[in-house]
């Protein structure tokens, strides 16, 4: 049975590629240093250099919160994913620790002294979140209930869990204040309340925060989102600067450059199209523009950085001041008939967009999907001067996918075999998705493929394949150097490219 399992559990490893053992994650804490939380019922923080070499291992307290719960499958006792932030500042990383009856609070470890200097209580709730000012000054912490579980009437949870954000000064490691998200939801209360607040943030500075709050209605025998709130807090005062609701729920959010105003997309639904939500931040007030389609992300490309509402089947350019212009790019055909007859000829994604980039001025780089979110392995060139999608490129050989998807098909049969005909996990048979990086003039576009492991080279001007370049198994993002002269393949053995020969090197 021992034997049988062996090997079922190889047969798996090699039919996902190896990627059954991602390497454990680590925080970048400075020097080009690695923080990572590991251990079980003792867990710690290991801090390796950019050789992988230990520098230190600090001792914390039990039950690091995780982001994604591995702790209970003994498969990945060693994969830990923390809910933490690190202060350049004071050179401290901030864990979040999940206590009895929901209780949470953040351990600061000192990466100078290699000690924890101070465990910070910070709320209770069923999930938890950090933010911290970009000048690592401030740190946030949020705390409530799950957005589909209500906490309150539940004999486990007393007394009932306000959401609520504490704010840290990272110099003494106190909390200095306490942003409530609602007035309270008390028990005698409930039955005349139907939604309750959820917390994304969206910025921090050392003098406030701004989030995005979820209404969401989870009794008279429904669980829906109703809307998004925006809500600025600041100070020591316990209640909001403003709150501005948006109408609906939005889909994804970004500030204007001078930072007075917040752009939201709200998609619509199957009766009504999408619209783009302009906050005001200094007056506290909302405009709404009706869109034709059902918006899914905002973005900005080019030079100037011109923000962009992008969805399935077309992207549209906005101004800082939130007006629509008629810079328009058609992604896919149009589900409805074009005026005059027009027969919608051109270059198409025939999928779904992924992740864009910018390439230089006038170019714009955009992976395309399947509706699931997983990989076509093919990658678009968008022209934002003519205003068209100018190229599909291939990021993947043809023969290279047949490969993989054919080795994966004899795997799945495998296993099915070894294990008398059930299979206990079936290989993924669909292809993953990549990752995009550029030089910093927009010449070459870079492609991680996560299957063939590869890097695919594009030549933007003249939209061809120049080369693809293999690197090891356990690279999976790209990140420019500081010097922007290299490419950096992130994994167990980084490799780097150098962007002016698009050689490989160590």
């Amino acid at each position: 049975m021992r034997t049988r399992k062996l090997v079922l559990f190889s047969l798996l490893a090699v039919s996902l590629g190896g990627q059954a053992f991602s390497q454990v994650v680590g925080v970048p804490v400075g020097d080009g240093n690695t923080a990572q939380v590991t251990g079980g019922k003792s867990p710690s923080v290991k801090v390796i250099d950019a050789e992988g070499k230990d520098v230190a291992e600090i001792p914390i307290a039990e039950n690091p919160a995780m982001s994604y719960d591995f702790n209970k499958s003994s498969l990945f006792k060693s994969i830990y994913i923390p809910i933490s932030a690190y202060s350049k500042a004071n050179n401290t990383l901030y864990i979040l620790h999940n206590e009895k009856k929901g209780e949470h609070f953040i351990s600061a470890v000192n990466l100078t002294t290699n000690r924890v200097d101070k465990q910070i209580p910070v709320g209770a709730g069923q999930e938890a979140s950090l933010l911290l000012s970009s000048d690592g000054n401030r740190l946030y912490s949020y705390t409530a209930c799950k957005p589909a579980i209500s906490c309150f009437g539940e004999e486990k949870y007393v007394p009932p869990f306000d959401p609520a954000i504490a704010a840290i000064d990272t110099a003494s490691n106190q909390v200095v204040a306490t942003y409530h998200l609602s007035d309270g939801y008390h028990r005698d209360e409930l039955k005349k309340r139907n939604a309750f607040y959820v917390n994304t943030f969206l910025a921090a500075s050392d003098t406030g925060v701004i989030i995005q709050s979820e209404v969401r209605r989870l009794w008279n025998g429904k669980n829906e989102s109703l809307s998004d709130i925006i809500m600025g807090f600041s100070g020591n005062s316990s209640k909001p600067d403003y709150a501005i609701n948006g109408g609906g729920p939005l889909h994804a959010t970004m500030f204007s450059k001078d930072r007075s105003q917040l752009f939201g997309v709200i998609s619509g639904d199957k009766k009504s199209p999408g619209s783009l939500a302009v906050f005001d931040l200094k007056k506290g007030a909302l405009s709404v523009h009706p869109l034709s389609g059902h918006p899914t992300v905002l973005l900005r490309l080019g030079t100037d950085r011109e923000p962009w509402i992008l969805s399935d089947e077309e992207m549209r350019a906005f101004s800082e001041s939130g007006e629509l212009t008629e810079r328009r790019i058609a992604l896919n055909k149009s589900r409805k008939p074009a005026e005059g007859g027009e027969d919608n000829s051109g270059v198409f994604l025939d999928g779904f967009p992924g992740e864009t980039i910018s390439l230089g001025n006038e170019y714009a780089a955009m992976l395309i999907n399947r509706k699931n979110g997983l990989s076509h392995h093919k990658v678009a060139l968008l022209n934002l001067k003519d205003l068209q999608v100018e190229a599909i490129l291939p990021t993947i050989s043809a023969s290279e996918k047949t490969a993989i998807l054919t080795g994966r098909i004899v795997a799945s049969v495998v296993v099915a075999v070894a294990s008398g005909g059930t299979v206990i996990v079936a290989p993924n048979l669909l292809l993953r998705n990549e990752s995009l990086a550029a030089r910093p003039d927009g010449r070459f576009l870079y492609s991680l493929d996560l299957d063939g492991h590869e890097v695919t080279i594009i030549d933007v001007r003249s939209a061809t394949v120049v080369r693809r370049i293999p690197v090891n198994g356990s690279v999976a993002r790209l990140q420019l150097s500081a010097d922007s002269k290299y490419l950096v393949c992130f994994g167990k053995k980084p490799q780097q490219i150098n962007m002016e020969t698009n050689t490989l090197g160590e």
